[in-house]
């Protein structure tokens, strides 16, 4: 979870002059692809302060191979952002991705699920 330090404001109702502050950013669920080097994520963004606001839907992705591309969509508040990651910044999602696929492999042998022994790479 993300506390946003600009909380977005949007009006309770159409043409009121209430606002609610929608200060919380949930990623998930997300997946991660160590193959295809890709992360695709749902962006859920919420107001704490009000049970009833609806929450803001949105999406996430990044795609590593042929551009280091991060792309982020939210429709109903009218953005759609797309960057391209530095070398450093991709190394360093790659290298994430690796670190939670390492995790779950070590945790699935670990448990007993998969007998075996893990190796890096893919």
């Amino acid at each position: 979870m993300i506390t946003l330090t600009t909380p977005r404001a949007l009006q309770t109702v159409l043409g009121g002059n209430t606002s609610v502050n929608y200060n919380k950013l949930v990623i998930g669920p997300f997946t991660m692809d160590a193959i295809a080097q890709t992360v695709r994520a749902t962006l859920v963004l919420t107001a704490t302060a009000s049970s009833t606001a609806t929450p803001i839907i949105g999406t996430l992705s990044v795609t590593l191979p042929g551009g280091n591309v991060l792309q982020l969509d939210v429709p109903q508040l009218d953005i759609s952002t797309k960057l391209t990651l530095t070398s450093p910044q991709a190394t360093a999602l790659l290298g994430n991705i690796e670190t939670a696929q390492a995790a779950l492999e070590n945790g699935l042998i670990s448990l007993g699920v998969v007998a075996g022994v893990r190796t890096a790479g893919v």
